[in-house]
């Protein structure tokens, strides 16, 4: 659980540009004072020197703090157009539902190959992303920041908190 200082600046995932070490990415809806109102920020937002919402009072958050040395892998392979709606296959993953609410219908390419490891989101029965060990799976060559930063949140449920220090 981050501790987010005065003067830190945040911006909804709708806006998320790129992520660089030490952002971190919210994983549960934080309560937030910013532009003197309390607001609630959805999963998969950011914190961020590059956003532009201050944060107004000290505050811990649920949240993924990047550190740089994650390992995403990207397969683009085997490429095929699918057009559909997120498929959230493992529920305990919740930044899931909100990167499913964001996308709505997409068409993407994804890799038509065999999902390696456990598959965290599809579309129309592709794999999109998948957690095999330690990292985390893309399987599309279209990286939208969106979902960038959905792969990265993947490890706020896979790193244990002794690893996090």
């Amino acid at each position: 659980m981050p501790y987010v200082d005065k003067g830190s600046r945040i911006c909804k995932a709708e806006y998320n540009l790129d992520i660089k070490s030490n952002d971190i990415i919210i994983t549960y809806p934080a309560l937030l004072k910013v532009n003197k109102n309390l607001i609630i920020y959805p999963p998969l937002s950011k914190i961020s020197d590059e956003c532009k919402d201050e944060i107004e009072s000290p505050s811990w958050v649920d949240g993924y703090v990047v550190k740089g040395n994650e390992r995403l892998e990207i397969i683009a392979e085997n490429l095929i157009t699918v057009k559909g709606e997120i498929n959230v296959d493992c529920s305990k993953i919740l930044t899931a539902y909100t990167l499913k609410k964001i996308l709505g219908e997409v068409e993407l390419q994804i890799s038509n190959v065999i999902t390696r490891g456990y598959p965290i989101i599809s579309i129309n029965g592709y794999t999109l992303i998948s957690l095999y060990k330690d990292s985390v799976i893309i399987y599309t060559p279209t990286i939208i920041p969106i979902i960038k930063t959905f792969a990265y949140s993947v490890f706020y449920y896979t790193k244990s908190s002794s690893e996090e220090e």
